[in-house]
């Protein structure tokens, strides 16, 4: 998330698409953060800082994916460990607590949202 805003801050936000009324973003990130064992929180308050960035700086809409499942836990997670460790100091065996708060979130967040800039974002789940 942190790459993007810097992107989106460094003039990669073209003109003519953030003056576009009709123009769509679609933001599918946080699980490369959570892959780097980045927490959910700060994961979601960037999901939150590309959105609000996006909103505040374009005329279009805004399209939040919640993240997908990741299936590299076994590999990634023991390399996490310490200090992403379970209580008990045992590796995690999969992400999916993590990404079940950070969609948790992001369905929370969106709606927040949606009272300062009114339907011009969306909340969306690939698995529905």
């Amino acid at each position: 998330t942190q790459h993007l805003i810097y992107r989106l801050q460094d003039a990669e936000l073209l003109p003519e698409f953030a003056d576009d009324d009709d123009a769509v973003f679609v933001v599918l990130i946080g699980t490369n953060n959570l892959g780097a064992g980045i927490l959910p929180g700060p994961t979601i308050g960037g999901v939150r800082a590309v959105a609000e960035y996006i909103l505040e700086n374009t005329k279009g809409n805004l399209a939040v994916m919640e993240l997908l499942p990741r299936g590299d836990g076994q590999l990634r997670l023991p390399k996490l460990c310490p200090p992403r460790c379970t209580s008990d100091g045992d590796p995690f065996e999969s992400f999916m607590p993590a990404v079940t708060k950070v969609n948790a979130a992001i369905e929370k967040m969106v709606p927040e949202l949606k009272k300062q800039y009114g339907r011009r974002i969306g909340r969306y789940d690939c698995g529905e």
